[in-house]
């Protein structure tokens, strides 16, 4: 394995010029710089990481942290935020936070022992005060689908509220009044704010529903498959059901076709999507979009700002769009 002294025999260079090539410090005649990449291309020459780090006080690494890492939710999160670090040369690191604070705490924890430049945080169990302390530390951070007040700079965010009213103001349109809700963990905040976005939606046209038509799940595919089961117990009359996530919504769908209920025939269906699994459903699921993708882009990209200290316009504020297919219908058909 090539070494740096040897790249500079061969150029004919001493060591710190080549050093100093390699981290863009300092100018150099073309000629020089020419020398020196074309002795580490002959050579098959890869500057170190660490030592790059150690002279650039800059190790190029980024932390991620999410919740968990199952999931295709999670999964096209690492995915957007490591093709925008592609983009820069720069390394990405995960850590779960395991469902606790004690776990997002561990996981910041690492990527400080790490060095790491920044991280970009899917927080769920700090608190706002955790995180407003934790800004007080010199590494930055960007927060992933949360607002903390007084961190709005810090902050990609998404109107979960609006994009429920949203979707259950499509089932009314269409004549829908017995509507069901499969809803996500009531101590979530986010998931809070889906459930709250049905309720608008049903008292802004009059409708009166109680807390029967609603059923808590965790997110997961068992969940609404049971969930699917209890609503149909309290209300067998009901003729539409919203489900906040696409793995109930995979889970209460396989329910009704166990069921030989018709979709949407009997009962049409509609779901908050994020990475359009609703769309290999049969009949395909109508969802809002929650646009993972888009906000893990703009985190890494506000988060690059924050690391240089640079200014840049980027979008922080996110909202539902509608995508229309084939599960639900207007309730005269």
């Amino acid at each position: 394995m090539a070494r740096i002294k040897d790249v500079a025999a061969l150029a004919g260079v001493n060591r710190s010029t080549v050093s100093r090539i390699i981290n863009g410090e300092g100018k150099f005649r073309e000629e020089t710089k020419r020398k020196v990449e074309q002795a580490m291309a002959e050579l098959n020459y890869r500057p170190s990481a660490i030592a790059r780090s150690l002279a650039t006080s800059s190790t190029n690494m980024v932390g991620l942290m999410v919740t968990y890492y199952t999931g295709g939710f999670f999964g096209e999160m690492m995915e957007q935020v490591q093709a925008e670090l592609d983009l820069h040369k720069q390394f990405l690191i995960t850590a779960q936070g395991h469902r606790s604070k004690e776990g997002e705490k561990e996981a910041i924890e690492r990527f400080s022992d790490l060095r790491c430049d920044g991280y970009v945080l899917h927080s769920r169990y700090l608190s706002d005060e955790d995180l407003i302390e934790l800004a007080k530390l010199p590494t930055p951070f960007v927060l992933l689908d949360r607002h903390v007040e007084g961190l709005e700079d810090r902050c990609i965010t998404f109107n979960h509220r609006q994009a429920s009213t949203m979707m259950v103001n499509h089932l009314i349109e269409q004549g829908h009044k017995k509507i069901a809700c499969i809803s996500g963990p009531s101590h979530r905040h986010n998931s809070l704010q889906r459930r709250l976005g049905y309720f608008d939606a049903m008292f802004n046209h009059g409708l009166t529903v109680d807390e029967s038509w609603c059923e808590e799940g965790d997110y997961g595919y068992q969940s609404g498959f049971k969930a699917m089961e209890a609503l149909l117990e309290r209300h067998p009359d009901l003729t539409a059901v919203f489900s906040c996530s696409e793995e109930m919504t995979v889970g209460a769908v396989h329910h009704l076709h166990e069921h030989n209920y018709q979709v949407p025939e009997q009962v049409s269906v509609v779901s908050f999507d994020s990475v359009d699994q609703c769309a290999s459903l049969y009949p395909m699921v109508s969802a809002v979009h929650f646009p993972i993708s888009e906000m893990a882009k703009a985190a890494v990209q506000v988060l690059g700002h924050l690391v240089d200290e640079t200014s840049g316009e980027v979008k922080r504020q996110f909202e539902g769009q509608l995508i229309l297919r084939k599960a639900d219908a207007p309730i005269n058909q």
